[in-house]
């Protein structure tokens, strides 16, 4: 009988531990969950690099990403975001793919209290109208937008001046801002890159309760982006940083 109690005794209290443990390790996750981000996947969005790599800096931030496509309607999942990343491609063909529906609901996302990220098409797709297409944007950044440069080959590394100074970062047909001093004022913005002729290339702002972020170019393009497209040597290094910091700006 002391055998077996000792036994009793002895799988109880391994029992107990492994219960506590779990309800620990239960209680860990919860509190550690981190905040969501939705990124465009659909069509528009240049793949594999534009989105992946849009998502890749969102979980560097400290997000954990929901991929969105064509025909997304859960959204009850925009009560949960904190951010919404908009990648590089082709803008027009993102709001085409996304419809109006979808387009509403990220606008009113933002206004409520959400974050906006936008590279390159994230911006052109951000003002009331894309760029000089007559389509209609966001319209979350006041002004417009049109081609940076024309005739350009297809993704090469170009100055911008940022914070840490001039730099170069991936540009692959991305849009100026064309925003007022006034406009950027009540809208409690500032400009947080420009290009080598001093013509706007990226902006931080709010839009209602939330904030937006965007650039022309592609703060968040990977080493093997920039290999795919024969950039072989990047005399910078990784701008992923201001893709980061652009995202701790938009969802603090």
């Amino acid at each position: 009988m002391n055998m077996i109690s000792t036994l009793i005794s002895i799988l109880s209290i391994f029992f107990g531990i492994q219960l506590a443990s779990s309800a620990e390790a239960q209680a860990a996750t919860s509190s550690s969950i981190k905040p969501l981000a939705l990124v465009w996947y659909g069509p528009g969005a240049c793949k594999p690099s534009c989105a992946h790599d849009a998502a890749s800096v969102a979980m560097q931030a400290g997000f954990r990403v929901l991929k969105i496509y064509p025909g997304f309607k859960n959204y009850e999942r925009f009560k949960e975001a904190k951010l919404w990343v908009q990648p590089g491609g082709k803008s027009t063909t993102s709001a085409q793919a996304m419809g109006p529906e979808l387009m509403d609901q990220v606008r009113n996302f933002v206004h409520e209290g959400g974050g906006y990220v936008g590279f390159c098409a994230g911006a052109f797709i951000s003002t009331a109208q894309i760029g000089t297409s007559g389509k209609i944007g966001y319209g979350i950044v006041p002004g417009s937008t049109e081609l940076y440069l024309k005739d350009d080959p297809p993704g090469h590394l170009i100055p911008i001046t940022t914070e840490k100074g001039v730099r170069k970062i991936y540009y692959a047909g991305g849009p100026q801002l064309n925003i007022t001093d006034a406009e950027l004022n009540a809208a409690h913005g500032h400009v947080i890159a420009t290009y080598a002729d001093g013509k706007v290339a990226g902006v931080e702002l709010e839009y209602g309760k939330g904030h937006v972020a965007v650039v022309g170019f592609h703060p968040e393009a990977s080493r093997w982006w920039k290999l795919f497209r024969g950039i072989i040597h990047d005399p910078d290094g990784s701008d992923q940083w201001l893709a980061r910091a652009m995202i701790r700006y938009a969802a603090p």
